[in-house]
C-alpha cells in the first residue's frame, strides 16, 4: 500500500468538499442542499459577509489576523498570506479524507490565492485532490482573466485532475443576449453535475461499481485537466438522446475532449428498465471518439425509471500554455506575458510590491518599460543550451554599452550681478587674492 492509498473506514471513501471564496461557498452550499449523503461540505472565506450566509456547510473564516474579515478585494497575495495564517486549521480540516473537492471561482482574490494551497495541503495528508474551478467572462476584464490563468494553473500543479469550466462558455452556449443570472445558473449547475457526478459514482450502491481505486488509477499524480459530463435520457430510445446530449455537451467539445482522453470512466443509472443494449450504446458512441482508451464503467439501480442518467468523468493531459521568457526580446514585450507566470509558492506583500497586475497602474493600462524578472536559475538546472544563450544574449548587449556617451561636466553660465550699495567698495584682498571671486576662477581650474 502506497502512502497515498489509504484504507476506508466502514467500506465508503470519506469524501469532503472545500470551496473556498465567494463563488466557491456558493457552490459548495448548494452542493450541501442537494448532494449525496456521507460528502463532508466546508465553506472557507476571507469575508464574513460570504460565511454569514452559509447554513447547510461548515464555515471557517480564513486570515483573522490579516484581513479581519473583510476579504482580500481581489489581492491573491493577501489570500496566501490568510492561508498560511491558518494552516493547521487547513492541515487537520483535510486529515483522514480519501477524496478532497477544492473548488473555487479563479480571477477574484481568495478563491485564486488559496485553492492551490489547500489542495496542496490535502496532497500532503494522502489524499486524492480534485479541483474544481470556473473562470471569469471575457467582459470581466484582462486584469481578473489574468489572474485566474495562473490560478488554474497553480491550482493544476497542485491537484491529480481539474474540473474547469469557463464562463465565457456558456455565451457560446446560449448567445450573448442571455441574462447574466441566467449564465451564472447555467455555469454554476455545470460545475455541480461535475462533483455529484463523481460523488455518485463512488457512493451510490451499483450493480456494476466504478470504484474509488479506478478514480484513483485514471487520475491520480497526472496533474491533468479533467471534464465531468452528466446528462438524461428519457422516453423510448432514451439511450439515444442521452448520447445526443453528451456529445453536444460544451465540455466534450464536439468530442475532442474524448479523442485527448487518458482516461475514461462512464456511470450509468436507469432503474429497473436498465438495458445491456442501452449500455452498449453508449460505451460504442464514446468508443468512437476514443478507441484506445479503456473505458471503466459501472451502472446503478434505483435512480428514476423514466430516466437514463449518464455521467462520463474524463481524464486528459491537456497543458495550459507555459511562457519561456525570450532573453533577447525588449523588456516592452516581456511585460504582456507576466500574467502567465505561475504565481510563486512563498508569500508575497499586497500593494504595489504585490506581483498581482505586474506592469499594470490602477487604471489596468499596462506601465511601458516594467516587467517580471525571473529567479536566476540554479547551477544545476544551467544546460549547455541556455549557457550559450544566456552567453550570446550578453554579448549582444555589450556592443550597447561601449557606445553609451561619457557623461561631461558642462561650465555653468555664470550672470554677473551688480554689488548694489557695495559697488564702490574696496576688494577683499588676502594674501594678494581677491576674495570676491569665485575659487575656481583665481586659480584658473576647467569645470568640464
Amino acid at each position: 500500500m502506497t502512502e497515498n492509498q489509504k484504507t476506508f473506514s466502514g467500506g465508503e471513501p470519506v469524501i469532503r468538499l472545500i470551496g473556498l471564496g465567494e463563488t466557491g461557498v456558493k457552490l459548495v452550499e448548494t452542493l450541501a442542499m442537494i448532494g449525496p449523503e456521507g460528502v463532508e461540505s466546508h465553506s472557507l472565506d476571507t469575508d464574513n459577509r460570504s460565511l454569514s450566509r452559509c447554513h447547510q456547510s461548515k464555515t471557517l473564516l480564513l486570515g483573522q489576523a490579516i484581513p479581519c474579515g473583510l476579504g482580500t478585494g481581489g489581492d491573491v497575495a493577501l489570500a496566501r498570506a490568510a492561508v498560511e495564517s491558518d494552516r493547521d486549521r487547513l492541515a487537520k480540516l483535510v486529515e483522514g479524507a480519501n477524496l478532497v473537492f477544492v473548488i473555487a471561482g479563479m480571477g477574484g482574490g481568495t478563491g485564486t490565492g488559496a485553492a492551490s494551497l489547500v489542495a496542496r495541503l490535502a496532497k500532503e495528508s494522502g489524499a486524492l485532490v480534485v479541483g474544481v474551478a470556473a473562470t471569469p467572462f471575457d467582459c470581466e476584464g484582462t486584469r481578473r482573466c489574468n489572474q485566474a490563468t495562473g490560478g488554474l494553473r497553480d491550482l493544476k500543479q497542485a491537484s491529480d485532475v481539474v474540473f474547469h469550466f469557463s464562463n465565457q462558455d456558456v455565451v457560446q452556449m446560449t448567445g450573448a443576449d442571455t441574462s447574466l443570472n441566467n449564465a451564472l445558473e447555467i455555469a454554476n449547475r455545470h460545475l455541480c453535475e461535475s462533483v455529484l457526478g463523481v460523488s455518485r459514482m463512488l457512493l451510490e450502491p451499483g450493480l456494476l461499481n466504478v470504484s474509488f481505486g479506478d478514480l484513483q488509477s485514471a487520475v491520480q499524480g497526472r496533474q491533468s485537466l479533467g471534464s465531468v459530463i452528466h446528462v438524461e435520457g428519457s422516453g423510448e430510445d432514451r439511450a439515444a438522446t442521452a448520447v445526443e446530449k453528451m456529445l453536444a455537451h460544451p465540455a466534450a467539445r464536439g468530442g475532442e475532449a474524448l479523442q485527448e482522453a487518458s482516461a475514461i470512466l462512464v456511470h450509468l443509472s436507469g432503474g429497473e428498465q436498465l438495458s445491456l443494449a442501452e449500455m452498449n450504446t453508449v460505451t460504442e458512441a464514446i468508443k468512437q471518439y476514443a478507441s484506445a482508451v479503456d473505458l471503466v464503467v459501472g451502472a446503478s439501480g434505483p435512480g428514476r425509471d423514466e430516466a437514463l442518467q449518464v455521467t462520463v468523468v474524463i481524464a486528459h493531459q491537456v497543458k495550459l500554455t507555459e511562457v519561456e521568457p525570450d532573453l533577447s526580446a525588449p523588456i516592452e514585450s516581456q511585460s504582456s506575458e507576466v500574467a502567465n507566470v505561475s504565481f510563486p509558492e512563498t508569500f508575497m506583500p499586497s500593494g504595489e510590491t504585490s506581483y498581482v497586475g505586474l506592469g499594470e497602474d490602477s487604471g489596468g493600462s499596462r506601465r511601458g518599460g516594467f516587467a517580471y524578472t525571473p529567479p536566476a536559475p540554479t547551477a544545476e538546472a544551467i544546460t549547455p543550451e541556455l549557457k550559450d544563450s544566456l552567453i550570446e544574449a550578453a554579448a549582444r548587449q555589450e556592443p550597447d554599452r561601449k557606445k553609451r556617451k561619457k557623461i561631461t561636466q558642462e561650465m555653468l553660465p555664470l550672470e554677473i550681478v551688480s554689488k548694489g550699495r557695495f559697488e564702490k567698495s574696496e576688494p577683499t584682498i588676502h594674501k594678494g587674492e581677491d576674495l570676491d571671486q569665485p575659487t575656481y576662477i583665481r586659480r584658473g581650474m576647467v569645470l568640464n
